[in-house]
């Protein structure tokens, strides 16, 4: 990875981490403290992810091999095609019994999108112990 890419990624996560103080500061100490658990994860799991890489590219591998896509597409696709049918199945028994259950659009959306990262990753270590 370059360190172009690695200085872009930690300042995304910087700017986030701006956003969890200021939370924090207005009153909001619950959503603040979780981006900053997040960010402290986040930030943790990507040093370990560069130093991963450098040494395989120390050792002469290409961490990006075709190897590398083919299990990333293959989980990819099986959590889409999980995720879809999922996602169907909610909205006909919401639709079947009706708006009884009120759920803010933002936090459902948030929901929605952490579901489909967790089936990625789940499938991607799945699909990476198989091949």
């Amino acid at each position: 990875m370059t360190n172009g890419k690695l200085l872009i990624k930690y300042l995304v996560l910087l700017i986030i981490g701006g956003i969890a103080v200021w939370q924090i500061m207005t009153g909001n100490t619950s959503f603040g403290t979780g981006l900053l658990a997040g960010i402290l994860i986040a930030g943790v799991l990507l040093g370990i992810n560069s130093r991963q890489i450098i040494q395989n590219t120390e050792k002469g591998m290409d961490p990006y091999d075709e190897r590398v896509w083919a299990v990333a597409g293959k989980a990819s696709y099986a959590a889409l095609k999980i995720f879809a049918v999922i996602i169907a199945l909610i909205v006909l028994l919401g639709s079947i019994w009706g708006p009884q259950l009120m759920v803010n659009p933002y936090n459902l959306l948030g929901i929605c999108l952490a579901g489909l990262m967790l089936m990625y990753v789940c499938f991607y270590y799945y699909y990476n112990s198989k091949m």
